[in-house]
Order: structure tokens, then sequence, then C-alpha cells
């Protein structure tokens, strides 16, 4: 594949499991990058989805900036440049295939922490990816140390 976008979340060990295992997907004169989507603060607090004030904006602008900076370190580890990198805000499997869209990705790589009926094959973020995407998805399943 010419183009990879690995979802990952933001911890160290899941991270860099997912970016390691993607690799060897990646062609030889192809790009792998690295996206992690922030989820709006309603979704995270339990706010109404129509409450959009300047606490809710501000809140979302920091876990942006954060996420940013620590996506940075983890891809950084991995040799990934900061053009490689993408955070945004919005529901997962969306953003990511919007984002594939945008930029003319040609694989999706996801990790799955899934453990009970259909999850215990995809996680709930890995399987709305598959359904939907506009390209192929190659799904790393994590190690029980990693969830």
């Amino acid at each position: 594949y010419k183009k990879v976008l690995a979802a990952v979340d933001l911890t160290e060990a899941s991270a860099s499991y997912v970016l390691e295992r993607g690799r060897p997907f990646v062609a030889e004169d192809g790009e792998l990058f690295a996206v992690h989507v922030v989820e709006p603060q309603y979704v995270q607090y339990s706010f109404d989805p129509t409450f959009t004030g300047s606490l809710t904006r501000s809140l979302e602008a920091d876990a942006l900036a954060v996420a940013t900076k620590r996506l940075d370190e983890l891809c950084s580890a991995q040799g990934i440049d900061p053009q490689h990198q993408r955070v945004v805000l919005g529901r997962p499997a969306d953003k990511i295939h919007e984002l594939v869209e945008q930029e003319a990705f040609d694989l999706i790589i996801t990790g799955s922490h899934g453990q009970e009926g259909i999850r215990l094959l995809l996680g709930s973020t890995a399987n709305a990816v598959l359904h939907g995407s506009p390209v192929d998805v190659a799904t790393i399943r994590m190690p029980k140390g990693l969830h």
C-alpha cells in the first residue's frame, strides 16, 4: 500500500504496537501516517450535544492540544514526522473515513480491544471503522497486556 493511515490511541504500548505491526503493509516507496481522533466533549462528559458553549470549546481545544503533543511524542519514537500525523475532533470512525477520502489513503490500520460477543473479534471502534470504509482495513489484535 502506498499511503497508509494508522489509527492509534495515545498509550505508548498500544500505539507503538499498532505502528510497528502496521509497517509491513507499507510499500517500500509508501508512506505511513498516524491519526488520533479526540471525541467531542459532550461524549466524554455526557453533555447535551446541543451544548456548544465556551466551556465545551475550551475543553475540546485543550484536548486537541494535549493529543497533538502526545501523538507527536509517540510518532517521533517511531520515526513518523509531524507532517504524517493527524489529530482530529469527532466520532472516530466517521473522521477516519473522511480523512481517508480527503487525503486518498489506500489502507487503514487500527487496533482492536474487543473481548466479548462480536467484540471478541473487533472492538466497537475497529468494527465501526471496518463497516463503511472506502478502502481496505487491517485490524491489529491487541495482546491482553495492552488493553
